[in-house]
């Protein structure tokens, strides 16, 4: 027993050897994990490259599958979201090429989430309901998105060969939505012959506020689609968004629910029937 007492001194009074510290490994980014994977499920015939702020840029391509070409559709992912999305511009790409136009899928920029403004609720005598529903974010990287967007779609657009009675269209989702709508009312220059938006808002309550009057300026046929699902800053703005197109006399502004959320069964199907309809009218 005494044997056992000093064996156990000893192990707790030796010196034990230092741990080297290991060295931190930085995670791999999103975006390299996105070019292998497309790298993985695409053909090379399926992207192009285009040169943006003197970078290189991979777009992803479908040449349209109809008889007759109709015309092109430029497609804007949210926020976050890759070109390999399930959110419905996926499944819109390979609709759209065969229902007759080029599609192309336009990577979004990039986000600084370190960005963020959080608003002072306790100033506020009677804080909405529908201003806390919004992710806030700083209006300065809303610009520095926009801004980035914009060179993207002007750099693109550039590179594109369009006949004189073809329609150019753009598809956008979510904040990229509500951005380009801005842009487009900023810069009614820009080659669009008809826009589209899912689910558009705005992660700022004021620029969200004032995104139902800033779509019924903007000169393309608008169709502003939304799910019946989808967040307070979208559902709760839709009504106003009509008032506005009726009080600047929008007369091309379409607006239609989908019933459902955004990933029901045949809710793809419905989408596309939605959008296709709108187009045939162009």
């Amino acid at each position: 027993m005494p044997y056992f007492i000093v064996l156990i001194t000893l192990l707790f009074i030796a010196p034990m050897p230092k741990a080297e510290s290991s060295e931190h490994i930085m995670p791999t980014s999103p975006q390299v994990w996105l070019k292998q994977d497309l790298n993985n499920y695409l053909d090379a015939t399926n992207m192009i490259n285009i040169t943006v702020n003197e970078q290189p840029l991979e777009v992803l391509f479908k040449t349209y599958m109809n008889a007759s070409k109709r015309g092109i559709a430029i497609i804007l992912p949210d926020i976050g979201h890759p070109l390999l999305s399930s959110n419905g511009s996926q499944f819109l790409q390979t609709a759209l090429s065969d229902d007759g136009y080029d599609t192309y899928v336009l990577p979004s920029p990039d986000i600084l989430f370190e960005s963020l403004e959080l608003p002072d609720f306790a100033q506020e005598q009677q804080p909405s309901s529908f201003a806390k529903a919004v992710f806030f974010q700083s209006e300065s990287m809303l610009n520095e998105y926009k801004n980035e967007l914009a060179a993207r779609f002007q750099a693109l657009t550039q590179q594109l060969s369009k006949m004189p009675d073809e329609h150019i269209v753009v598809i956008a989702l979510g904040t990229s939505a509500g951005i380009f709508a801005e842009l487009i009312s900023e810069q009614p220059q820009l080659p669009v012959d008809a826009l589209v938006t899912i689910s558009a808002h705005l992660p700022h309550p004021k620029r969200n506020k004032d995104l139902a009057a800033t779509l019924s300026l903007i000169s393309p046929p608008l169709l502003d689609i939304y799910y019946s699902y989808d967040g307070p800053a979208i559902t709760q703005s839709v009504s106003n968004r009509k008032r506005w197109a009726q009080r600047n006399s929008k007369y091309d502004y379409r607006q239609r629910e989908l019933f459902g959320l955004s990933h029901e069964l045949r809710q793809h199907q419905r989408l596309r029937k939605v959008v296709n309809g709108f187009l045939s009218h162009l």
